[in-house]
């Protein structure tokens, strides 16, 4: 009887190695029933039955705590169940067992390898001379997640509550979107409205919704928890909200798992229904929408991708790409940067960008790699000598002035392609009661030690930006040393000219300081300095308090 046991066991055992391969709700029903039995088996009806007992309240918890844990974590107590019942009876059932301990182990060691063998054919090869036209045409964003929030919160009524929030195009321009719930989604169980605020102006657009699904909301409304159970347990990756055709969705990334390996998988576009239609990823259906793809997952894969790195034509991987003992360093191996880029592609589309860099040389970019809704395409930037954004950023951040009543913090660096010349663009923020801007770093990509930074004196963000990045363009590039002047901007409050020594000067008042502008600044520069007016808003480039250089407003 003990031996019928022992291979029932075994039997059973074998109806659960489909769950593990193809994780779902239905297969780890079957693997959990087989645990139960095989206990029962080996101990008696009621180890079977309180088997069955503490599984499904376990699960039952995790589901009212709306955690959709990946399947395959569960599925080690159904092998927990295995061992209990059968090791003790058979030396062939625990070495079997152990076998398999084994391979988990090293699946799970070379788990990021698989990752990209299997699935490194969503990244595609691409030449570095298309990146001008991804970056000539990027606009800056300003408006940072803390701003935007603030604006948001100001939309809100007394029982609301932001619950989710995304970066993302639409229509050419990059948004903050949040959704909102009511606070009592025990009663009100369902997305109130989404608000759109623009990252390049702070303007807000409040859209109207009643949507049963989305983030934020209790147990069958949770967004995650839906896409979990609707796709059979399958791995759900970013879930957001977004607007398309003037309409609400909420659409969630879900990736079958192939052992512990999440292949690319499916978007769910959940409607004001709260009904999912579900579209492949980088789909031809969703190419009009703002984004076809779930950027978390990417997110993951670009990483390894890049760290297993072991060869470019064609692209190759290997399980060691920092080397071991006899074998060589990967040349191509990589680190991602742990920050992306939003950029709008030709169609006005959410496009990401990320940052790799060579262990060797982490100050340098070595790599850009940048997903639309048509792909994920690899440009190889060595020889291009852009400098990495955490290092410009550092840079930038050594050289903010202390603040009263706050901090500064430099953040969001982005790449630009203007005149032939790689620029990063950093926003500087004020943390005080509330975050706002401060001001803008704009740096020469390939030469970090020319940057200049240029303090926000109110108006327009985009005309402020404007002003700086021209004013940078004009001196910077064109070889002025560094360190002879720095810029002054705001609106001039009073113009004076008197004769000394024989010689016109010129006081300009900027914010309440005057700058004096002299002939020997040169003939062009003290002539602009003669056109400026009060209530005109300039650009001094000024060493001490003499003016060097001299930019007005619209001239």
């Amino acid at each position: 009887m003990s031996g019928l046991r022992v291979y029932a066991s075994l039997g059973l055992l074998a109806l659960s190695v489909p769950a593990f391969l193809f994780p779902s709700i239905w297969l780890v029903a079957v693997a959990v029933a087989a645990s139960a039995l095989a206990l029962a088996l080996t101990f008696g009806r009621r180890a079977g039955l309180a088997f069955l007992a503490v599984y499904s309240l376990l699960y039952l918890l995790l589901v009212l705590l709306a955690v959709p844990l990946p399947l395959y974590a569960l599925l080690v107590a159904v092998f927990t169940a295995f061992l209990l019942s059968a090791a003790t009876r058979s030396r062939a059932f625990l070495a079997a067992m152990l076998a398999l301990a084994a391979f988990l182990v090293v699946f799970l060691a070379l788990q990021g390898y698989f990752l990209a063998s299997w699935h490194g054919g969503v990244v595609k090869v691409a030449p570095p001379s298309e990146l001008a036209s991804v970056f000539s045409r990027s606009p800056v964003i300003l408006v940072g997640h803390r701003m935007a929030e603030g604006v948001a919160e100001t939309r809100l009524s007394p029982n609301e509550r932001i619950a989710e929030w995304e970066q993302i195009v639409v229509n050419a321009t990059p948004y903050w979107v949040f959704a909102v719930t009511p606070l009592n989604t025990m009663s009100q169980n369902y997305v109130s409205k989404l608000i759109l605020v623009n990252a390049l102006t702070g303007e807000a657009l409040v859209v109207e919704a009643r949507m049963p699904v989305g983030s934020g909301l209790w147990l069958w409304g949770n967004i995650d928890l839906n896409a979990y159970l609707r796709s059979g347990g399958s791995e759900v990756g970013n879930t957001f909200p977004v607007i398309h055709g003037g309409k609400p969705y909420f659409v969630a990334g879900v990736h079958p798992l192939l052992g512990t390996v999440p292949s690319p998988g499916y978007l769910y576009v959940y409607d004001s229904t709260g009904n999912p239609r579900v579209y492949p990823a980088f789909s031809r259906e969703l190419e009009d929408w703002p984004q076809s793809y779930d950027w978390e997952y990417l997110d993951r894969l670009v990483g390894t991708w890049l760290y297993h790195l072991a060869g470019l034509e064609p692209p190759s991987f290997t399980p060691l790409p920092r080397g071991f003992l006899f074998l060589p360093a990967s040349p191509y191996s990589q680190n991602l940067l742990n920050m992306t880029l939003l950029v709008p592609d030709a169609r006005g589309h959410t496009q990401r960008v990320w940052f790799g860099v060579s262990p060797a040389s982490p100050n340098a970019l070595a790599s850009i790699v940048v997903a639309n809704n048509t792909g994920v395409y690899y440009f190889d930037v060595r020889n291009l000598g852009i400098y990495s954004p955490h290092y410009v950023q550092s840079l930038v951040q050594s050289r903010l002035p202390a603040i009263s009543g706050g901090t500064l913090y430099a953040r969001y660096s982005q790449l630009l392609w203007l005149n032939g010349t790689w620029l990063w663009v950093t926003p500087v923020y004020a943390k005080t009661g509330v975050t706002t801007l401060w001001g803008v770093a704009v740096t020469n990509a390939t030469n970090p030690t020319a940057s200049e930074v240029y303090q926000y004196p109110g108006g327009d963000y985009q005309a402020f930006l404007k002003a700086s990045i021209s004013a940078f363009l004009s001196w910077r590039l064109r070889g002025a040393p560094a360190g002879r002047c720095a810029w002054v901007n705001g609106t001039v409050t009073g113009v004076y000219q008197f004769v000394h020594g024989g010689e016109t000067n010129v006081a300009i008042v900027v914010g309440g300081k005057p700058y004096l502008a002299k002939p020997s600044m040169g003939v062009e520069e003290f002539l602009k300095a003669l056109e400026v007016k009060p209530g005109q808003r300039v650009w001094l480039c000024v060493a001490g308090n003499e003016v060097v250089e001299v930019k007005i407003e619209g001239g």
